[in-house]
């Protein structure tokens, strides 16, 4: 099996990135200066930071230049070979690269390079299926032994029907790559531009300045374990009902973030031994109203935490490649969510958590016309900093025609109301037209 494309590819403005120094108190009150005024603390001092201004647009794909994308991952997203062996060919071993996903997509769902080992016993005996594999949790190629921190994970199903599962999935993964630092890296900024602000004027304003200076600036290192436990189904139960859940469990230790370049004076350590609990669950109902319109309902809770610190539990539930499309413009659904640019997320706003009752409706009103609307109610967890929960109300519409077996046409209407979570209350829209050409 052989697959490549380009994912989501865009014209995109990245911000401009300003090289500053470190300098001491007494030569600057912000703790910050330019490169050449002779204030710098030693060579190591200088630090990118990225500015309010953004940069002359560049092409992207899946979310960075394509120049990066290519020479990361080569365009290739599937890659493997599969061998059939065993009684009817019940088991199955895969090796390469392939769509791998854990807890429904919010712990993984994205391309990876590993081995897998599927049975399916019921070929044999009894309806139910096992699978066992280890991956390398990025699209990236790893570049060395170094970059490598693969992920066991394991999944029991039984199979009531062709269209039925439920199950329980256990995985693991020791992180030593930086992607879990990467992963909290808005939490920790978040902390250091409070501490920042409040010492604005005072003695301690450049000690602070240094410290979100260090928090900002990249790579940031992580060293991590990390476990999931939990189970999920999608059931029939009754004609014309279909239920599913997906309910987990997470437990850690964050060992370090850390910056491997720490500037002078600086110990570059962001975070040390924190201990990790996170609980997802998010359970969905869909009902048939007739033969072409169905409606359901939604409920959705991601833990949520305050910025990491010492001696004290980190509750945000962390994944590493999640992929949720829950809805629109606060998670990422809609048209283009199948080309979304997975990424290391915490949950919410900077691990805030997330509370989302929702509803839709979904409607064929034609032949080869699709229409679903759907509207969720966004909560945090835990305060934000500006003291509220409420992220917000989002309604989205999607519609979506195929005239021709080859061409598929399709419209997208989204709105967020923002709530007091957010200093700024502006209404956020989005339009989205799409045009899909489907080959063989």
């Amino acid at each position: 099996m052989l697959a490549a494309d380009t994912g989501e590819v865009r014209r995109r403005s990245f911000p401009r990135v300003a090289l500053v120094c470190l300098a001491r108190p007494a030569a600057s009150r912000t703790g910050l200066a330019l490169p050449g005024s002779g204030q710098c603390v030693g060579a190591l001092a200088v630090v990118p930071l990225e500015e309010t201004r953004l940069a002359d647009p560049a092409l992207t794909s899946n979310g960075r230049p394509t120049r990066d994308e290519v020479k990361a991952t080569l365009l290739v997203r599937e890659a493997y070979a599969a061998w059939s062996f065993g009684k009817a060919g019940f088991a199955t071993l895969r090796a390469g690269r392939k769509r791998t996903a854990i807890a429904d997509g919010f712990v993984h769902d994205d391309y990876a390079t590993g081995v897998e080992l599927a049975l399916d016993v019921g070929a044999v005996g009894p309806p139910w299926n096992v699978s066992l594999a280890v991956f390398q949790p990025t699209r990236d190629f790893p570049s060395g032994i170094s970059g490598i921190s693969p992920v066991a994970a394991l999944r029991v199903d039984f199979l009531p029907s062709l269209f039925e599962h439920a199950g329980l999935f256990l995985a693991a993964l020791r992180d030593r790559t930086g992607s879990l630092a990467e992963l909290l890296r808005g939490s920790l900024v978040e902390a250091r531009v409070g501490t920042l602000a409040r010492a604005l004027g005072t003695d301690a304003e450049a000690p602070a300045a240094h410290a979100l200076a260090v928090a900002l600036s990249a790579p940031l290192e992580s060293d991590a374990s990390i476990a999931w436990a939990g189970t999920s189904a999608s059931l029939v139960p009754f004609r014309g009902q279909r239920l599913g859940w997906t309910l987990a469990l997470q437990g850690g230790t964050l060992h370090r973030v850390s910056n491997p370049t720490p500037p002078p004076d600086a110990t570059g350590i962001l975070a040390e031994d924190v201990p990790l609990q996170g609980r997802l669950a998010w359970v969905r109902w869909e009902t048939d109203l007739g033969a072409r319109l169905s409606a359901g309902a939604s409920f959705l809770y991601l833990s949520g935490a305050e910025p990491p610190g010492r001696d004290r539990v980190y509750g945000a539930f962390l994944g590493i490649a999640p992929f949720v499309t829950a809805t629109n413009l606060f998670f990422g659904g809609g048209l283009s969510e199948t080309f979304a640019a997975r990424q290391a997320t915490a949950p919410g706003v900077n691990g805030r958590g997330v509370v989302a009752p929702g509803v839709s409706l979904s409607a064929e009103p034609g032949k080869n016309v699709s229409v679903q609307a759907r509207a969720a109610w966004l909560r945090a967890d835990v305060a934000g900093p500006y003291g509220g929960r409420t992220y917000g109300t989002e309604a989205d519409l999607d519609l979506a025609w195929a005239p021709r077996p080859w061409l598929l046409l399709g419209a997208e209407l989204d709105v967020l109301w923002p709530g007091d979570f957010y200093a700024g209350r502006a209404t956020v829209y989005k339009t989205v037209l799409a045009v899909d050409l489907v080959t063989p």
